[in-house]
């Protein structure tokens, strides 16, 4: 994904297919956790997948996303975030993922592991800089 500018806005939420918070050094993040898998995502948490407004959106916006967790399974592997702007119900990041599931499949891992004690909850946090943007239907990135 390429960013371009905040001149880009777009003019409705149709324009857009998620917002999130996007993390600076997604290679920082592969140091720490490196892939087990072909496909390798770790670049944002998720504030909102087709949203119906943008009132809330603060393009540029740079903060630090508190990691407190993880999950994984044979498919899948995922960082349980604190994202208060995320509508998912277990924000996180995915971190990577196998080629026969999508990145959101990192939902249903975290809910799984969740309800049967599997989400490993680390003793100290991990915080990673982020920038909150959106990602357009045709795929630019915008922050």
């Amino acid at each position: 994904m390429n960013p371009v500018s905040k001149e880009q806005l777009p003019f409705s939420p149709e324009s857009v297919k998620y917002t999130g918070l996007f993390v600076n050094s997604p290679e920082h993040l592969l140091r720490q956790f490196p892939p087990r898998h072909e496909v390798v995502v770790a670049h944002h948490s998720t504030n909102w997948y087709k949203p119906t407004s943008l009132s809330e959106l603060e393009i540029g916006k740079k903060s630090s996303l508190k990691i407190i967790g993880q999950a994984a399974d044979d498919k899948c592997f995922a960082l349980l975030v604190e994202n208060p702007k995320s509508k998912n119900q277990y924000p996180h990041v995915t971190i990577f993922h196998s080629a026969d599931v999508s990145a959101v499949y990192a939902n249903e891992l975290l809910e799984r592991a969740v309800k049967e004690d599997g989400l490993e909850m680390f003793p100290e946090p991990i915080f990673v800089d982020v920038t909150e943007g959106y990602v357009g239907v045709d795929e630019q990135l915008v922050m």
